[in-house]
């Protein structure tokens, strides 16, 4: 007869002399079911098999008071296994091996392939491919074929890789990013445009608090060499923004310029350009200077120099005789570091070497405190020497209390200013970059050294013969001076071209950056409140055009593609002009094919740009702004304006504004700005000031003013970028208005007298596919 339960599990009734009957352990009846599973009768058994009435048929027999501790120290392993195998049964059947990883260790070759997934999941991959898959086989006989040599006619892998390049570049990292990243083809390079995983808010959190890296090696240089007046006259006559002086002429700072056409300032505007001049070395009057551009423009301003130097050599300019021009484009790379602590990334992933000078040394174990790149001078440039990046993998990773800030590296930063000896480096040294466009040594060999040390993680030991990197550090400041708090700020790494650029993306990325693409560096700029090159520039240089018709024409195909009850209706909303702005609209009152069939003189609208946008007040007028032009032209050796273009130049100015939603509602891309008539601008202030007392349900008087579509008359502008900022918690968007328009608007702030208004230039923006205006904030990016 079977003996009454344990005295552990506490006393027990008398049971009347009946057999009592036994209690299956868990395990035993997991192993019941997985045979039931096995036969074919699946999900619908009960994971305890014996049905819910003989449960609680056993229920009832049991003690009827326990310790609960100890009963629960007794069965911990069997609780334990029920708890895996109902979560078991949960994923069976819904969850596919490779869908176990993170997503961001997930391939999309997993699916058909078991050898793109752990070791420890390929047996349960292979047993859930379908037997009719024959995609991996084909991969497997293409690598055999590879392996063999008789795949493309012999060639090998870095030959069929060219092949791939004909009409396009890769970047020197673009095996790491085309598995990671949406690539497209665009300027000539084949480039990351956004993650595959979602990135809007890490891309954000990673910028503000860690550090995003973006792969800039599509950046191009050009290279001038020849007497310092000889460069002074050239750039000053293709050029707005200072870029010479004690300030820059040392090498010790970098400079931003705006490039034009040669003698055509303020019109037919090229692009933006940094300027980095050669620190002065001893010998012969000699000077260098790189110009870093983007690559939709690079193109368009070699040949604008070339016209400039046979311009300045036909009117007789003795200043322009010896002036060589080089393309650098194939010899350096480049990756933009951004945000608090890309100083520490680069202090984890470098080695200095011995050899550098005391001041450099001090720099670079003040990046160890480094909190904020934002501490130092605004385009400081230094040129500092490292070992191997890979001689020093696997680096630290940035760890929680390095997010913390320090006084002492306040300090330490603010102790180091900008010189030219901070700034010397033989990265400028040709020979110096064509030496190192191979490594010395191939992973392969280091990994022979590393297996030789025989403790694995051990640092790998410095020899002579080992590559010694020049790079080139300078601060990057991405900042508004009307919003200088939501800047962003970091550093920009020139090195030599070859594979050097992955071997740093490798130690970033190990180390904790986060990398993005063209998409989170435009976001990156709409945040901190200024424009990016070409994004922001349209209708205004060549570049800025053919990106607007490249993303309306991919806009309108997507559009064009739904079908009509799935799609908006923009003629039915009042928007005449969705995928790329009408300016000839705007500014002339009439649209591109009437102004053609008409016969009248298109007037293209140019960009008004820094510094000229900080003296622009509500007097100004067409003489006034054709003397400010004038002036600047004046001092770079330009003939003067005609005083008969001043009011088609005025006319046609255009000028960069940030657009912040007041209340609800977020501005889109291509939404219409248009202004407030007075008598109407008292309704809308007193209508938002009374939307937060408007109860639920209630239509509020903001809405049903906004609920009016706006006079084309009233247009005076249209955004570019935008959407919720998370910076700022509202909407808020970049965008670009007439000079005219925003001098009308300066007007009717002065005019109003309401408390707290005066001043405030308010606007009406409706996105292209709403049919509701909201009301906005405009402020002049300066």
């Amino acid at each position: 007869m079977p003996k009454a339960p344990s005295a552990q599990a506490g006393p027990s009734k008398n049971n009347g002399g009946r057999p009592l009957k036994p209690i299956h352990k868990t395990v035993e009846l997991l192993k019941k079911n997985e045979g039931a599973k096995r036969k074919g009768k699946g999900k619908e058994r009960e994971i305890l098999g014996d049905g819910v009435i003989g449960l609680i048929d056993e229920v009832k027999r049991l003690p009827g008071l326990i310790q609960v501790e100890k009963f629960a120290e007794a069965r911990a392993l069997e609780i334990y296994a029920f708890q895996s195998a109902i979560k078991i049964a949960a994923a069976q059947g819904s969850t596919r091996a490779f869908q176990s990883l993170p997503r961001h260790l997930r391939r999309r070759a997993a699916s058909h392939n078991p050898r793109r997934v752990p070791k420890r999941l390929r047996s349960k991959a292979a047993a859930e491919i379908d037997s009719g898959d024959t995609i991996a086989k084909k991969h497997r006989k293409i690598a055999r074929l590879r392996a063999k040599g008789t795949l493309r006619d012999h060639l090998s892998r870095t030959e069929q890789f060219a092949l791939r390049q004909k009409n396009k570049t890769w970047l020197p990292t673009h095996l790491w990013h085309a598995k990671r990243y949406h690539m497209t083809n665009i300027w000539g390079y084949r480039l990351p445009i956004t993650p595959t995983l979602k990135s809007f808010r890490p891309a954000y959190r990673a910028g503000r608090r860690k550090v995003i890296g973006f792969d800039t090696s599509y950046y191009g240089i050009i290279e001038l060499e020849g007497q310092r007046e000889e460069i002074i006259s050239l750039l000053g006559r293709i050029s707005a923004g200072k870029f010479a002086g004690i300030k820059y002429e040392d090498g010790s700072r970098v400079a931003k310029i705006m490039l034009y056409h040669f003698d055509a300032f303020p019109i037919h505007l090229i692009g933006e350009a940094e300027v980095i001049w050669q620190p002065i070395l001893e010998g012969p009057n000699v000077r260098r200077v790189w110009l870093r551009l983007h690559p939709s423009i690079f193109n368009e301003v070699w040949d604008s120099m070339k016209i400039a130097t046979s311009q300045l050599r036909h009117i007789g300019s003795s200043k322009i005789k010896e002036l060589q021009i080089r393309d650098l484009r194939a010899g350096i790379n480049s990756i933009d570091l951004i945000g608090p602590k890309a100083g520490k990334v680069l202090r984890r992933i470098m080695r200095l070497c011995r050899d550098e000078k005391s001041i450099k040394s001090q720099f670079f174990e003040s990046l160890r405190y480094m909190d904020d790149p934002s501490h130092l001078t605004e385009g400081m440039m230094i040129g500092l020497k490292m070992h191997d990046p890979r001689l020093n993998f696997p680096p630290a990773r940035l760890i929680s209390r390095d997010i913390e800030d320090s006084d002492e590296g306040i300090l330490r930063n603010n102790a180091i200013q900008p010189s030219s000896d901070l700034a010397q480096s033989s990265l400028w040294n040709s020979d110096i970059r064509e030496d190192l466009s191979k490594a010395a040594y191939t992973k392969y060999q280091l990994d022979a050294r590393r297996h030789r040390l025989g403790a694995p993680g051990t640092k790998l030991r410095l020899r002579s013969d080992d590559d010694r990197l020049p790079i080139m550090l300078y601060q990057r400041s991405i900042t508004s001076s009307t919003s200088p708090s939501e800047g962003f700020y970091g550093f920009t790494i020139l090195l030599p071209s070859g594979t050097w650029t992955q071997y740093l993306l490798s130690s970033m990325v190990y180390s904790g950056v986060l990398f993005g693409g063209i998409r989170e560096r435009a976001i990156q700029h709409r945040e901190a409140g200024i424009p990016s090159f070409p994004e922001h520039y349209g209708q205004t240089c060549k570049a800025g055009i053919e990106w607007e018709i490249r993303k309306g024409d991919k806009e309108k195909e997507t559009h064009d593609r739904k079908p009509p009850g799935k799609r908006v209706e923009y003629g039915l909303i009042g928007t005449k002009d969705p995928w790329i702005a009408n300016w000839d609209k705007v500014i002339n009152g009439k649209s591109t094919e009437e102004s053609i069939m008409n016969g009248s003189t298109k007037n293209k609208p140019w960009l008004l740009s820094s510094p000229f946008t900080a003296h622009l007040k509500s007097s100004l007028d067409p003489s006034a702004l054709l003397k400010m032009l004038n002036a600047f032209r004046a001092q770079r050796s330009m003939s003067p304006i005609s005083s008969e273009r001043s009011q088609q130049m005025f006319e046609t100015a255009l000028v960069h504004v940030e657009v912040n939603v007041l209340g609800r509602g977020s501005p889109g891309d291509m939404a219409i700005l248009s202004k407030i008539p007075l008598g109407e601008r008292k309704l809308w202030i007193e209508a938002y000031e009374k939307a937060e007392k408007a109860t639920a349900g209630e239509v509020s008087d903001l809405h049903k003013l906004g609920e009016r579509l706006p006079d084309e008359s009233e247009i005076i502008g249209y955004t570019s970028t935008g959407n919720f900022s998370l910076s700022r918690g509202q909407g808020y968007a970049l965008a670009t208005i007439t000079l005219q328009g925003w001098v009308d608007l300066l007007k009717s702030a002065e005019e109003d007298n309401q408390i707290g208004w005066k001043g405030r230039t308010i606007v009406r923006v409706k996105n292209r596919d709403g049919a509701l205006s909201r009301l906005a904030e405009l402020k002049l990016i300066l």
